[in-house]
């Protein structure tokens, strides 16, 4: 049942709610930040470099859950993308891009997923 304002007054009717779909799980943290990293193109501007260099920062900075659904092939894909992005005469995103892939390989631990080590 539905409330519908006529004239200023509260009517009752019966109306068909359309069926809801489910609303779309969140995507994570890394899904979200990969796909800004991935829409970006090689320029070479300072804002670009700001837009990078924040990117680096939030990817580094996410709290990232053992198991969290982060495949192995999306941090190779993302960090890929990364290195194409830094140009190796901007020593300081050339650092920020290393302490990610640090970061990355270590935390998720991608290493050891892709090449089967055992701990």
């Amino acid at each position: 049942m539905a409330a519908v304002r006529v004239g200023g007054s509260l009517q009752c009717s019966q109306l068909r709610e359309a069926p809801r779909e489910s609303p779309p799980e969140p995507r994570s943290g890394f899904h979200r930040l990969s796909a800004r990293l991935r829409a970006l193109r090689l320029e070479d501007s300072s804002s670009a470099r700001t837009e990078i260099h924040l990117l680096f920062d939030q990817l580094i900075s996410e709290n990232y859950r053992e198991g969290g659904g982060v495949a192995a092939e999306d941090v190779s894909a993302l960090l890929v993308q990364a290195c194409r992005l830094v140009p190796p005469n901007q020593n300081h995103l050339v650092s920020k891009v290393s302490k990610l892939i640090h970061h990355l390989l270590n935390r998720l631990q991608v290493i050891h997923i892709t090449l089967g080590f055992r701990s």
